[in-house]
C-alpha cells in the first residue's frame, strides 16, 4: 500500500499545480477501490468477480458559485483528469451564486487514516472465500436447504485537497461483508446469519454457523403461525437494530433535513430527553469495526460526536452545505459514511441461545433483520418494515414458535423511547450499499435491544 499511498497524494499535488496554473480554485476528492464479490444462489456460485475503479471529484469554486465535475477513469489518465478541472471551472463560471457565504478553508495537516487497512484482508483470495463460506455453512445444506448469498470484500484509498495549500489528507480502509442465507425449497422460508470484518481475523465462520445451526432447529419441523395484530414485546437482532439506528440518522439527528423541516426531531428537542435513559447514541470515528473516518471530505478533522447522552439528544449533525446555508457550524459530517454507536446496556443476554432460554412474562417476538423498511412520515419519525430471515416468537411458557412474516410501523421515537433492555456486548452489523463507488459502513450495537409495546400493523398468512 505505500506505493499506492505516496502516488496518490503526489497526483492530487500535481492537480493543485495545475488548478493554480489555470486561475481556479479547486477542492478535491480521490476514490480508488478494489472490489471482489462471490454470489451464491440455488447452493451454486452464480458470480465470482472483482474490479478496480478510480474515481475524481473536482469542485471549482468562483465565490458563492461551484462548479463540479465527476469522472470514472484509469489512474494514468493524467490528461483527463486536467480535462475535469476544466469541466468544473467553466460549469463554476456560469452557475448562479448562492445568497449565503460558502466556506472553503486550507486543509490542516492530519496523519494518514489508515489505521484500519489490513493487508490480508485486501488480499483475500476467492479459494479462502470459497473456503469460509464452505465452514460457515457444513452440514446445513441439503436438498431441501439451499444456499443464496454473498461475501464482499475489499479496500478503498481516498484523498481529500484543495488549491489553497499543498496538504493533501489521506484515509485507506479494507472491509468485507458476509450474508448467508438457507431456504426452505418447499416451505418458503428463510434463514440468514451475517458478519462484518475489518480485518481478515474477523471474518469467524463457525459463528455464522451456530447462529444458522441454532435456528435452523427451531424451523425444521415447525409449524408456522400466523400472528394477531397489536402491541408486542419485541427483541431486534443487532442487523434490524443497525437498520433503525440509520434511520434516526436520517430522519432525525441532520441538522439541514430539520432546516427544511424533513426530521421528526426539531431544535426545541436538543438538551431535552427523546429517547429511553438506557440509550446512548454516537457518531464516533474512534470505531473501527465501523469503518471510520478521521476527516470528512473537506478535510475537516472528526472526532467522536455525541447525539444522544441517556436519552437526551445533544446535537444535529451539520455537513459544510447545509451549515453554509443555515448559518450554523459545520460539524465533520460531510462524510460518505458514518461511524454510528449505540451503548451497550447491562443485560446478559449476548448470544441467540441465550436469548432462546431468557425468562420471560409475556410473549416476546424476536425480529433478527428488518425488510424493505422506509419512512411512512419524515416529520413523526414513522417507518414501516417487514420480518424475515429467521423471526421467533418466544412464548411465555419457555417454548418457541415459528411465526409468519409480519409488518411493523411504528414511531422511531417509540422504539427508543421504550426499550426495556440492551446487550452489555456490542458488535458491528455492516449495513454497506450495493451500489455507487464502495462505502463501507457499520454500526457498532449491542447485540439484542428489547422494546416494549411494538405495533405490529399486518401479519402475513405465508412467508
Amino acid at each position: 500500500m505505500p506505493a499506492k499511498k505516496d502516488h496518490l497524494k503526489e497526483l492530487l499535488r500535481d492537480l493543485i499545480r495545475y488548478a493554480r496554473a489555470q486561475n481556479i480554485t479547486a477542492e478535491f476528492w480521490l476514490h480508488a477501490e478494489h472490489s471482489a464479490l462471490v454470489r451464491l444462489a440455488n447452493s451454486a456460485i452464480s458470480l465470482n468477480t472483482c474490479e478496480d475503479l478510480f474515481e475524481l471529484t473536482v469542485t471549482a469554486c468562483r465565490g458563492n458559485a461551484r462548479g463540479t465535475c465527476t469522472l470514472m477513469i484509469a489512474p494514468g489518465q493524467r490528461e483527463r483528469m486536467y480535462e475535469a478541472i476544466r469541466i468544473a471551472g467553466t460549469i463554476a463560471q456560469h452557475a448562479t451564486p448562492t445568497s449565503y457565504p460558502r466556506t472553503l478553508t486550507p486543509l490542516t495537516p492530519l496523519p494518514d487514516d489508515d489505521g484500519g487497512f489490513d493487508e490480508a484482508l485486501w488480499q483475500l483470495a476467492p479459494q479462502q472465500k470459497l473456503d469460509y463460506i464452505q465452514a460457515a455453512v457444513q452440514g446445513l445444506e441439503s436438498t431441501e436447504m439451499v444456499l443464496a448469498g454473498m461475501l464482499s470484500s475489499g479496500a478503498v484509498w481516498e484523498a481529500a485537497a484543495n488549491t489553497l495549500n499543498d496538504t493533501v489528507v489521506f484515509h485507506a480502509l479494507t472491509d468485507a461483508n458476509v450474508s448467508l442465507v438457507l431456504s426452505h425449497a418447499q416451505q418458503r422460508w428463510e434463514l440468514q446469519s451475517t458478519q462484518s470484518a475489518a480485518c481478515v481475523s474477523e471474518l469467524q465462520p463457525a459463528a455464522v454457523h451456530a447462529e444458522l445451526e441454532l435456528l435452523l432447529h427451531q424451523y425444521r419441523g415447525a409449524r408456522p403461525q400466523q400472528l394477531a395484530p397489536g402491541p408486542y414485546e419485541v427483541v431486534f437482532g443487532r442487523d434490524a437494530l443497525a437498520e433503525l439506528l440509520q434511520m434516526c440518522a436520517w430522519l432525525g439527528f441532520n441538522g439541514g433535513a430539520c432546516k427544511r423541516k424533513m426530521t421528526f426531531l426539531k431544535e426545541e428537542h436538543l438538551g431535552t430527553r427523546i429517547f429511553s435513559a438506557q440509550v446512548s447514541i454516537s457518531d464516533d470515528p474512534t470505531q473501527r469495526a465501523a469503518f471510520p473516518y478521521a476527516f470528512d471530505v473537506h478535510g475537516v478533522p472528526r472526532t467522536p460526536f455525541p447525539l444522544v447522552t441517556r436519552g437526551v439528544f445533544n446535537a444535529f449533525m451539520w455537513d459544510r452545505d447545509s451549515a453554509d446555508e443555515f448559518g450554523q457550524k459545520e460539524t465533520g459530517h460531510s462524510v460518505p459514511s458514518l461511524s454510528l454507536a449505540l451503548a451497550p446496556g447491562t443485560s446478559p443476554v449476548n448470544s441467540l441461545a441465550a436469548l432462546l432460554t431468557m425468562p420471560r412474562e409475556r410473549d416476546v417476538l424476536y425480529i433478527p433483520h428488518l425488510h424493505y423498511m422506509n419512512a411512512v412520515n419524515h416529520t413523526e419519525g414513522i417507518i414501516t418494515c417487514c420480518s424475515r430471515f429467521g423471526a421467533l416468537l418466544l412464548r411465555a411458557d419457555g417454548s418457541v414458535a415459528v411465526p409468519f412474516n409480519v409488518r411493523l410501523t411504528e414511531k422511531l421515537g417509540h422504539m427508543f423511547g421504550r426499550v426495556a433492555w440492551l446487550s452489555r456486548e456490542t458488535c458491528a452489523a455492516n449495513v454497506s450499499g450495493t451500489y455507487g463507488t464502495r462505502t463501507p459502513a457499520a454500526c457498532v450495537v449491542p447485540r439484542f435491544m428489547g422494546v416494549h409495546d411494538v405495533a405490529i400493523t399486518h401479519v402475513n398468512d405465508s412467508f
